[in-house]
């Protein structure tokens, strides 16, 4: 059983799929979003928490938690998310096998915990897979990352079994899923908050599609560099990170500099109406968005 979640799935636990290049996403994942119950809304969560206070960060999950519920005057609660939250998949583990819930990725779980919804992740493959010698857990990366097994159904993406992917190796699946669901009449969104040269892909990709997409003002690095541009057409914090690693090492910026003309191409085709824009920490106007875009319902 998914631990401490409100609904069960598959008793023996998190279900498990590989999916390689090419390959379609097989049908006992991207059917759980219509299980029986469930609201036909499905919210990505994305980004990091690279620079944020430790303050903001021991409260991460509070915060969504928080803001995927709706509250009278009074403040009691009336109405719950009941649709399928949706991550990447990995997570910090402690020595003694405990889940650190200190990433975006922990988020999905924490909202399974709390309501009556789903969690489900896609992850890419960077590394050789290995299961840790602490507990057995799933290791996708070459830094411990273990997938988070509080989930429903967590999904790696592979080039194929002998080829790894980058960071953003899951990123066209993922984009495409929440593109079909959305075509079938799912409301669709994608939250992004901090985050880096990934998170840019996923914020102009998910719009690009035409997926509602909220960003969350204040999280820092490629989150604030959007709304900068989005707001006052400057993309100087645009590729900030990779231009500060170019010029690290003695590179030519050449490639940050393609990057910003991009997102300036990007930038013209959008919906804007598409972005919506929530300040870090309120709880309330993220529910605010949510309600906006039809969720929640």
């Amino acid at each position: 059983m998914t631990q401490n979640a409100k609904i069960v799935v598959d008793a023996r636990g998190c279900l498990f799929f590989v999916l390689s290049d090419g390959q379609a996403a097989p049908i006992n994942f991207t059917g759980l979003v219509a299980r029986a119950g469930l609201a036909r809304e499905v919210v990505r969560i994305a980004g990091g928490c690279k620079g944020l206070s430790a303050e903001f960060t021991a409260n991460l999950l509070p915060y969504f938690v928080e803001a995927f519920k709706v509250v009278d005057d009074k403040g009691e609660t009336v109405r719950t998310f009941t649709g399928t939250a949706f991550s990447g998949g990995t997570a910090n583990v402690t020595d003694a096998g405990v889940i650190k819930d200190d990433m975006v990725t922990n988020v999905p779980a924490a909202l399974a915990a709390a309501y009556e919804c789903l969690a489900i992740s896609t992850t890419p493959r960077t590394a050789d897979m290995a299961l840790s010698g602490n507990g057995g857990g799933l290791i996708v990366d070459n830094y411990g990352g273990r997938i988070d097994w509080r989930q429903h159904a967590a999904m790696v993406v592979q080039k194929n079994p002998a080829d790894v992917l980058d960071w953003n190796g899951d990123l066209d699946v993922y984009l495409g899923l929440l593109e079909g669901w959305q075509m079938v009449g799912f409301k669709t969104a994608v939250i992004a908050m901090n985050g880096g040269d990934v998170t840019r892909e996923e914020i102009y990709g998910s719009l690009n599609r035409g997926i509602a997409t909220i960003v969350v003002r204040g999280s820092g690095r490629e989150a604030d560099a959007f709304i900068k541009a989005f707001e006052q057409g400057d993309y100087s914090a645009t590729a900030g990170e990779m231009r500060a690693k170019l010029a690290s090492k003695g590179k030519s910026e050449q490639p940050a500099d393609d990057i910003v003309a991009e997102c300036k191409i990007a930038m013209e085709s959008i919906d804007r109406s598409l972005v919506s824009i929530v300040p870090l920490g309120d709880s309330a106007a993220l529910r605010g968005a949510l309600l906006a875009r039809g969720f929640l319902s």
